[in-house]
């Protein structure tokens, strides 16, 4: 790995880091001030909203701009509206001031969204083909660990050293993000496309995922497995705990750090195979998103809370592996900025589903019961795996995704 991967490391970390800090220092002042959970909950469907936006307009911006200055630009964004929302929570919230709260965390949460697909474009250009499994894994496993420690400690942070010193560490993670970008910027990339107009910017991810069959494909499993991704969200885990496993919120907390431990874990799994998984990317994703299908169908039928949290400990790795290599195959198929669209108009996508999914999820348990929810979840799983390994297997439109495009 050379020292470009490594200050992308650092990047993402930091403005991952620095995000979920953020966050709650905006989730607790809100519900402090107000005592409303609506408002409280507010914040994560704007951050979602905001996000999926910045998802469609990134690509005509990366038509005129390099991809490491897109990253400075949105990172000094995030910098100079964060310093604005740290005066708004210095004063008692009133109609106006919870507005404009609301539409700086609109604007940090926008630019936020262009971090991720221009990262995955950036890493296509600094890590040769043979590392980028290895890569991706590495990059995971760090991110998921500062991330889990940022969600773990942040509330202890809070509590120690108030809002105020809690935001600034979060201003110092973004300098530090900007910092590394930075080393990143004498990279030569793929030549910028300005004759393309504004709207032709917007509409061709769109065209390329229709158009390449690998891509199709798996796009079509993550819209089917972010449908059924929202089982894991707060509300529906905390009541699986209490009416499945008849256990109190203490195990909630366990079933959700477990799940995070077996992430990283699987991370390192994709460090320790990466080597061997280069050459067979379709199979060990497809054998990925086939564990986590039957390991999520077990679920739904436990009762015994020991075996849930083993089997949660075990979806962590199987997740890791498909998503990993996933994210490796979708690098294969196209240049930088190519991609930058891709990885685009794919999160546009998927955030849409995972919003309409979290719109009814609660409903639809209320209705069939939260054990039937995980045992359909994960039936519905395994017939996304099956299509996979018709479509990518079978009819061999995974080998467009197994080596670099030229």
């Amino acid at each position: 790995m050379n020292r470009s991967f490594y200050a992308l490391l650092v990047s993402q970390t930091a403005t991952n880091l620095g995000f979920a800090l953020y966050t709650m220092v905006v989730v607790m002042h809100l519900y402090t001030q107000t005592g409303s959970t609506a408002l409280s909950a507010a914040v994560t469907l704007i951050s979602a909203i905001s996000r999926m936006v910045s998802g469609v307009v990134l690509p005509s911006f990366a038509d005129r701009f390099r991809l490491p200055i897109l990253l400075i630009l949105s990172q000094t964004a995030q910098l100079v509206v964060l310093l604005c929302l740290a005066l708004m929570l210095t004063q008692d919230v009133s109609a106006s001031s919870l507005i404009v709260i609301m539409v700086l965390l609109a604007i940090i949460s926008f630019f936020n969204g262009w971090f991720s697909p221009v990262k995955s474009s950036l890493l296509r250009a600094v890590v040769p083909e043979k590392e980028r499994v290895r890569a991706i894994g590495l990059l995971s496993t760090v991110d998921q660990t500062f991330q889990f420690a940022g969600w773990t400690l942040g509330g202890v942070l809070l509590t120690v050293l108030g809002q105020g010193a809690t935001l600034g560490i979060t201003f110092a993670l973004l300098v530090v993000s900007i910092g590394c970008i930075f080393l990143l910027k004498q990279h030569e990339t793929t030549e910028l496309r300005t004759g393309q107009g504004f709207v032709s910017g917007l509409t061709a991810g769109w065209k390329i995922l229709y158009r390449h069959e690998g891509l199709r494909v798996l796009v079509m499993m993550d819209l089917i497995e972010s449908w059924v991704g929202t089982i894991w969200i707060g509300a529906v885990t905390l009541t699986f705990v209490k009416e499945a496993l008849h256990e109190g919120e203490a195990w909630w907390g366990y079933i959700n750090g477990g799940y995070y431990l077996g992430t990283i874990v699987g991370g390192l799994n994709v460090l320790r195979l990466s080597r061997r998984m280069q050459g067979k990317l379709t199979m060990s994703m497809l054998t990925g998103a086939s564990l986590f299908g039957v390991l999520t169908l077990l679920y739904g039928f436990v009762s015994n809370s020991m075996l849930a949290l083993l089997l949660v400990l075990l979806m962590g790795p199987a997740y890791q592996i498909r998503d990993l290599v996933q994210e490796s195959m979708i690098q294969n198929s196209s240049d930088e900025h190519t991609l930058l669209k891709v990885a685009a108009a794919r999160s546009t996508l998927v955030q849409l589903i995972s919003m309409l999914s979290i719109a009814v999820i609660g409903i639809v348990t209320d209705v069939i019961g939260v054990r039937l929810v995980y045992i359909v979840s994960g039936c519905v799983l395994l017939v996304s795996s099956v299509y996979g390994f018709v479509q990518l297997q079978l009819r061999k439109k995974g080998a467009l995704l197994e080596r670099e495009h030229l």
